[in-house]
């Protein structure tokens, strides 16, 4: 089927006006056709009730674009009363008509224009104050795949969003083996590394407008007479009235001996494989459980020398086309129910005693250095100091929203859940900023 459109309408398809973001707009109108599919967002910047800048995005046809476009050049410049004003008609007229098929889209540019505008009237009615540069409706704390994700739909849903990670954003996700691909994602399963993974959630990120911040949040206070929990950098302070935390884990201790002797000054001992070219040509012993050890075991294959992969489980309990993988690595040794009983050497790690469980017999192997996966620890720390409720196995205590016990406090990811799965954590994310949105605007 094919329409007859007039040369403003194919001017304002091909040269639409507007298009874009605002930083910090005041406020945001979506709307969207089922049925055809298009999706408009309108954002405005309002100064003395006059629209002093209008911005638009559309998914959509050359209509949506088109009216989408034009509705934005009627609006701008004019008070928020005469811009309720506006009809489908009037952005139809002003292109010089449109197909009868499609003067649906001037009718959702028109809604999107009047969606904005209520949202901003129901602000001032709500008196939501206009946020200052360090002020934020939601803060992120943790730069894993759990907080890009709270921190980009925060973002796109309108809330003026932070994230702060001191370290690598993506987290242990980009940490340890960052070319390997992901194993476990639906829709995504070996077609994308955990570094691709990463570099798309921080362009989302960036593409919704959320800050990022690459610092450490030192200090959190929660000041029981206002509104703003207030973050504290090595650079500043930040103001948010929502708080997301989303640190992680780190990899636990496992108080084998000799562990605390060779765990510094490059004795030998590594946690994980953050950086698998260190054990290049090494003899290697990896021990642990899950999929940790397998992951550890198959990021050094082709760079370790050898590789003794240890649990004293029965087997890793990971899916048997896991162990398949690291089975095929050359130099590879797998030892099940086996324990780690002692680290031993000088100034570095030389040998490793083991006990084979099932015999009763010990052995000792010749190794340059020992990779311990035995397991993951909640970073809490900022939490406790704030008195937020934590359970026995040391993960903050939340809802079905991610609401920890303290008032506008939400925590995700790993620091919240054993279930360590992507899907999991990014849903959690998005999950804190729809509830996020709607304690902030009431909905």
């Amino acid at each position: 089927m094919s329409f007859e459109y007039s040369e403003k309408v194919k001017d304002h398809f091909r040269n639409p006006r507007n298009v874009g973001t605002i930083k910090d707009a005041d406020a945001t109108g979506r709307v969207g056709n089922p049925v055809c599919g298009d999706m408009m967002e309108i954002q405005l910047k309002v100064e003395d009730n006059i629209i002093e800048d209008i911005k638009f995005k559309t998914f959509g046809c050359a209509s949506a674009i088109a009216t989408s476009s034009m509705v934005t050049e009627i609006a701008k410049g004019k008070t928020l009363e005469e811009a309720l004003e506006i009809t489908r008609q009037d952005v139809a007229d002003e292109l010089d008509g449109l197909p009868p098929i499609k003067m649906h889209c001037s009718n959702l540019a028109a809604d999107a224009l009047h969606a904005a505008i209520n949202d901003y009237m129901e602000k001032q009615e709500k008196g939501i104050a206009k946020l200052e540069e360090n002020e934020y409706e939601v803060a992120v704390i943790g730069g894993g795949a759990a907080g890009l994700a709270a921190a980009t739909i925060s973002s796109y849903v309108g809330l003026k969003t932070v994230i702060f990670d001191g370290g690598q954003w993506g987290g242990l996700l980009n940490k340890f083996c960052p070319d390997k691909l992901i194993e476990n994602y639906p829709g995504m399963t070996d077609k994308m590394t955990t570094r691709e993974l990463t570099q798309s959630l921080l362009d989302d990120a960036r593409e919704q407008e959320a800050k990022l911040v690459n610092e450490h949040v030192n200090d959190v206070e929660i000041e029981i007479d206002s509104d703003f929990k207030t973050l504290t950098t090595d650079s500043g302070t930040y103001k948010a009235r929502i708080l997301v935390l989303a640190s992680g884990s780190s990899p636990a201790k496992s108080g084998i001996p000799g562990e605390e002797k060779f765990a510094v000054d490059d004795g030998g001992i590594f946690y994980l494989t953050a950086d698998p070219s260190r054990l290049t040509d090494k003899r290697v012993l990896v021990y642990g459980h899950g999929y940790n050890a397998v992951s550890a075991a198959g990021c050094l294959g082709g760079i370790a020398e050898s590789i003794t992969l240890v649990t004293d489980e029965a087997s890793f309990m990971v899916p048997e086309r896991e162990m398949d993988r690291v089975k095929c690595i050359e130099g590879l040794k797998i030892l099940n129910s086996t324990t780690l009983l002692e680290i031993q050497g000088a100034a570095k790690v030389e040998k490793a005693v083991l006990e084979d469980q099932t015999k009763g017999e010990r052995v000792e192997i010749m190794v340059d250095a020992v990779v311990l996966a035995t397991g993951m620890v909640p970073n809490v720390g900022l939490m406790e100091k704030l008195g937020v409720e934590v359970d026995e196995s040391g993960f903050v205590k939340t809802d079905k929203y991610q609401r920890t016990s303290l008032d506008g406090v939400y925590a995700i990811g790993n620091v919240a859940s054993e279930i360590d799965l992507l899907v999991v954590a990014e849903a959690q994310g998005t999950i804190v900023a729809y509830d996020a949105y709607r304690k902030l605007r009431g909905g």
